[in-house]
């Protein structure tokens, strides 16, 4: 498949879309409810994690579990930079007024401000736990077709809620091909992106308005041809899925019982020696 993208940096989603419609792997052939079920526990586990070696073991075994689908490393690492930018936005300001043993230290207004190795060690905490969650969050879209995730968001989701989510989800699809129009756009009139940050925040700006405003217009005209071929405003499941496998459930009742161990360790008693 060739690959469109106007950016290393974001998902593709017609590149996901592809994967999960033909992969061979194991991890296409596991069960969805499988792999939703291991999502949300994987939530689960991260949120109660405290200890960087734990959540390294978690963040590898997510790992491990998205190179078992045959999906690229290359564009997870491009792919992770939405995800690292946001964490370290929200928790900058935590390395600073964790308390601890001062790392490193700047004068602001004549009042010294230390980086202590409490708060670095919370910012790559949050890193972990966020990287963990969003690794296998892109194993389960890329590993499990749409048919089948449209059913499951229809069996767990409210019936509005769901179609919303359907709806939202195809959107992107017209979102990624405005802001690529525009970016070859730019780049067939000899546009230049590395500028200053001042020109170049309002270059990016207007591609990424400019681009939402195109996705729109293109989404209300595919509306009505929608509705002028009779939509309803619900989307019907024309293909079911069936239980998980015995292994399905041995693997998910594992992994709840790890998070029980580890809800119970962290707690309730020190079950794990390190923790």
């Amino acid at each position: 498949m060739s690959r469109r993208s106007y950016s290393r940096h974001i998902p593709d989603f017609r590149l996901m879309t592809f994967f999960a419609e033909d992969g061979k792997s194991v991890v296409h052939r596991m069960n969805p409810w499988t792999k939703a079920a291991l999502l949300a526990i994987v939530i689960l586990m991260a949120i109660i994690m405290d200890d960087l070696i734990l959540l390294a073991v978690l963040y590898l075994s997510v790992l491990a579990f998205y190179a078992a689908g045959r999906l690229p490393i290359r564009l997870l690492v491009g792919w992770y930079t939405l995800p690292v930018f946001f964490v370290v936005t929200i928790a900058i300001l935590l390395i600073f007024t964790e308390p601890g043993d001062p790392l490193a230290s700047i004068e602001i207004l004549g009042k010294r401000i230390a980086i202590t190795d409490a708060g670095l060690m919370l910012l790559v905490t949050l890193l972990v736990r966020a990287l963990a969650v969003v690794t296998l969050s892109l194993a389960l879209f890329m590993t499990t077709r749409y048919s089948h995730m449209a059913y499951m968001v229809s069996r767990i989701l409210p019936r509005p809620l769901a179609n919303i989510f359907l709806l939202s989800y195809r959107f992107n699809f017209e979102t990624s091909d405005e802001i690529s129009d525009v970016v070859d756009a730019v780049h067939s009139r000899n546009g230049n992106m590395v500028r200053g940050a001042a020109k170049q925040t309002r270059l990016f700006a207007g591609i990424f308005g400019l681009s939402f405003v195109h996705a729109f217009e293109r989404a209300e005209r595919i509306a009505k041809a929608m509705e002028s071929r009779g939509f309803s405003g619900e989307f019907p499941n024309v293909e079911k899925l069936t239980k998980p496998s015995h292994y399905g459930y041995l693997l998910v009742s594992l992994a709840i019982l790890a998070l029980v161990i580890i809800t119970y360790s962290r707690y309730v008693s020190d079950l794990i020696g390190w923790w």
